[in-house]
């Protein structure tokens, strides 16, 4: 590595919903800076689009962040594969469109619990690990809904914000075990999620100062940031990775 990117060698991190998307390329800019990734999935699920294997310096691991008991048995598997864990990537979310009028409790209750419950369980699991080791760095996937809302995604801006929220109560919590907690707010990306062609993609490019949608790896670049030594002395921070399309306060 040289004077400019940072290594990340000797590091274990933990992405979930690490399968396809931003995820994936998290997991992969993570590995290819030096770190041992656990590759977090849902039980059954492919780990990766098509079936490819997963990039070299990671491994999977499956459950489902909504389940305590299963999310306790993923750190213990990282913790006994490797002995420690140093990076936390909160990415796992999910998203059904739903009109707010239309919007059933079992579709709020499955977003809430996968984003943000999800989140909150694998950060108190996480810090357990890395609280003896003196620090680490936990990194919270947003959205910029979380600051604009969306008319057919209530539930999921709602996560997002929440999300955000979490983070800073964290990073509150956490700075005195030399652990930081910042958050990375994408705005709309290149992958499946958004459920758009090309030529949406291209509008949606066209209403954003900088001419373009993000890419996976936009996003996976501010969280290797974050998730490395020269973010040192952030902590309870949202960074907008959206081209400027929203100016996170």
């Amino acid at each position: 590595m040289n004077a400019v990117t940072p290594s990340l060698e000797g590091r274990t991190a933990l992405v979930t919903g690490g399968a396809g998307g931003i995820g994936r390329a998290v997991a992969a800019t993570l590995a290819a800076l030096g770190a041992r990734v656990a590759v977090n999935h849902l039980p059954g699920a492919e780990p990766g689009p098509d079936g490819e294997e997963l990039p070299e310096g990671c491994f999977r691991v499956a459950a489902d962040v909504r389940d305590r008991q299963q999310v306790t048995g993923m750190f213990e598997t990282v913790a006994r594969r490797f002995g420690r864990l140093d990076v936390l990537v909160n990415n796992a979310g999910v998203f059904p469109r739903a009109q707010v009028l239309e919007l059933d409790e079992e579709t709020w209750d499955l977003v809430l619990d996968t984003n943000l419950k999800g989140a909150f369980f694998c950060a108190q699991e996480a810090a357990a690990l890395m609280i003896p080791r003196g620090g680490g760095r936990i990194v919270n996937v947003s959205s910029s809904a979380a600051f604009t809302g969306s008319p057919r995604g209530a539930h999921y801006a709602a996560s997002k914000a929440g999300l955000v929220a979490l983070g800073k109560s964290l990073a509150r919590a956490l700075a005195v075990h030399g652990i930081t907690v910042n958050t990375v707010a994408p705005g709309v990306t290149r992958t499946a999620q958004p459920n758009l062609d090309e030529e949406g993609f291209l509008a949606e490019g066209r209403r954003i100062p900088l001419g373009r949608v993000a890419r996976a790896q936009d996003v996976a670049d501010a969280v290797a940031f974050l998730a490395g030594d020269r973010s040192g002395y952030l902590t309870g921070q949202t960074l907008g990775v959206n081209g400027g399309a929203v100016m996170v306060p």
